[in-house]
């Protein structure tokens, strides 16, 4: 890193200091990937998509035939260098790549999924949304870069360590559960939450002002009332089993009513074959509406009210008290058994 001073009238002098950490690499990798040498991944830049090559590519000579191939192959979405052998990514099978948005993105500080959000839902998983999100993190300064300048120059932050402020932003690897919730080990990382009784009574403390369902925030947010992008529960905290799984037969119906007649079924099954009286339990869904209608115990929706109806009534009859909590659909372990073929009664434990 790099720094200039003042000397009154004087021309700035330029200075160097240099920072050093602990970094454990495989927490900031998705599973099964390393890097392919020592060398340091090189500064993230925007995403540029094209058929053709730019004008006057950086590093283009130093390439051999396979790294410009790869360049190609990637439609020259960064300069060239990016593409070294050396500047890669490698899979345990030998397969070469730069990094992912998601490993990007939790490099430079942010949690997982930090840009998802950049465009309508309609879009996620297009190529142009990938475009933007690598764009907006090739934009973006190092969030523990920025960390250690506040509190060394203003300090506007807590006092910390460059190896406490690294450990922080580690996925898997904070000590405090509201960050472990939003940075969750990517698949590699050793950080558990275990046994799974012992994570939902601690997540059961993490409710919103109201009461009602979990507000995930970090430990140094003010406490608000409600998030307009609500972050996911991380699902791989947690280990799953299916209990029971059918395709939804008869007359289209609208998929927000599906959602709430799914929550129905789960609640039953707690209630019926688990026996779970006067408790408390933490509900992942991964649809908004659903989520806001259990929390308020009502809706707009004339097909959605009779369900939310029944769904309150159990809870009453048994005293049943979830905690309702937002998953994203991706993450959502309930997503495969939802398109079994035929209906599965309970399973045994």
């Amino acid at each position: 890193m790099e720094i200039y001073w003042g000397t009154g009238d004087r021309l700035p002098l330029k200075g160097q200091i240099n920072l050093i950490a602990e970094v454990e690499e495989k927490c900031f990798l998705e599973k099964g990937w390393t890097r392919s040498s020592q060398t340091a991944l090189p500064t993230f830049t925007t995403s540029r998509p094209s058929l053709k090559p730019l004008r006057r590519p950086a590093g283009l000579k130093d390439c051999n035939e396979e790294e410009l191939r790869r360049w190609k192959d990637h439609q020259h979405r960064f300069p060239p260098y990016q593409y070294m052998t050396r500047h890669c990514l490698r899979h345990r099978d030998g397969r070469l790549r730069t990094p992912s948005i998601l490993e990007r993105e939790v490099i430079m500080g942010f949690p997982p999924n930090y840009t998802l959000q950049c465009q309508k839902k309609e879009f996620h998983g297009t190529v142009g949304h990938a475009d933007c999100r690598l764009s907006l993190i090739g934009n973006s300064w190092s969030v523990g870069v920025i960390a250690w300048l506040l509190q060394q120059s203003l300090g506007l932050t807590q006092p910390l360590s460059l190896q406490e402020i690294i450990t922080e932003l580690t996925p898997g690897r904070s000590s405090h559960l509201q960050t472990l919730l939003l940075r969750p080990p990517l698949g590699q990382g050793t950080k558990t939450l275990s046994p799974s009784d012992r994570l939902t009574a601690k997540l059961t403390g993490l409710v919103s002002i109201k009461g009602e369902d979990l507000m995930l925030q970090s430990v140094s947010e003010v406490p608000v009332r409600h998030h307009r992008l609500r972050s996911g529960v991380p699902a791989s905290l947690w280990r799953w089993k299916p209990v029971s799984g059918w395709r939804w037969q008869g007359d289209a119906e609208h998929i927000n009513v599906l959602e709430a007649r799914a929550v129905f079924t789960t609640l039953k099954w707690r209630i019926l074959q688990q026996a779970q009286i006067d408790v408390r339990c933490v509900h992942l869904a991964d649809s908004l509406v659903v989520l806001h209608a259990l929390t308020r115990r009502r809706s707009s929706s004339r097909k959605m009210r009779r369900t939310i109806m029944r769904i309150s009534s159990y809870l009453l009859a048994s005293g049943l008290r979830p905690i309702w909590g937002y998953i994203n659909t991706k993450e959502n372990p309930a997503d495969r058994p939802s398109r079994w073929g035929t209906r599965k009664k309970w399973l045994k434990k």
